[in-house]
């Protein structure tokens, strides 16, 4: 069996690196490619700046999915904003897509495919976004890693640069249904400035899953505190993130 320690590896790898872009979005999420047909999801994630310039800045996400098939889900989805000293609005709503590409041969890595499109409202900006995911369980141990491209639409000719970035995870399931392990967020560089110097936000992470007796819903709860790393340490210090999800089959 091919060993986790190389996905492990990568991961704490890229999010040591110093990004182009200040600071990763606070709404983004490590992303699995597995999904499970039938199955409801209904999702509450929010992120906090903590220390530096962007203290106080915030972000909550309102995300409904849905397993049409073994290999798609759709979702749509609400982005609420908040700066230091002002009230939460909504920023953007959006639709979802992620599909499941299937195993490498020889290496046990699953694969899929995520577009996003999102339309901005009351000033916000409208994106396109897809991802690369990557994920490789074995035993106790599963590894996360997402490539990024998000690119601005509707801006004038010249400013609609692609962004690049990732987001990487790996957990260890401990007690019952209790993982332990660490997240990373960072940027890659741009069409403009590809690598280079970069910053990343990286830290421990918790994530539990609870079966309610007599209920058909499971409940995720996805819990971490991030420190700012290289060129980010100038906007914030850390981030507070925390996630909530009902899933249910039908």
């Amino acid at each position: 069996m091919t060993s986790p320690l190389p996905i492990l590896v990568i991961a704490l790898g890229l999010a040591a690196a110093t990004a182009a872009r200040a600071d990763p979005r606070l709404d983004e999420v490590v992303y699995s490619p597995y999904i499970e047909k039938g199955e409801a999801e209904l999702e509450t994630r929010a992120g906090r700046e903590m220390g530096g310039p962007l203290a106080g800045e915030a972000t909550t996400v309102l995300e409904a999915e849905y397993g049409v098939s073994d290999r798609v889900s759709l979702a749509i989805v609400g982005r609420f904003e908040r700066d230091a000293h002002g009230p939460l609005s909504l920023n953007a709503v959006g639709v979802e897509a992620v599909t499941y590409v299937g195993q490498i041969p020889g290496i046990g890595v699953d694969t899929g495919l995520y577009l996003e499109y999102d339309q901005g409202v009351q000033g916000g900006e409208s994106v396109g976004e897809a991802k690369l995911l990557l994920a490789r369980t074995s035993g106790r141990f599963q590894g996360l890693f997402n490539l990024i491209v998000e690119r601005p639409l509707g801006v004038p000719r010249g400013e609609g640069y692609a962004s690049y970035g990732y987001a990487a995870s790996a957990t260890w399931r401990t007690v019952g249904n209790l993982r332990l392990g660490a997240e990373a967020f960072g940027d890659l560089g741009s069409d403009r400035a590809f690598l280079g110097r970069q910053g990343a936000y990286v830290g421990p992470q918790l994530k539990w899953k609870a079966h309610p007796r007599h209920s058909p819903v499971t409940i995720t709860v996805d819990a971490g505190w991030l420190a700012a790393v290289g060129t980010d340490r100038r906007e914030a210090d850390s981030q507070l993130r925390l996630a909530v999800e009902l899933e249910r089959r039908f």
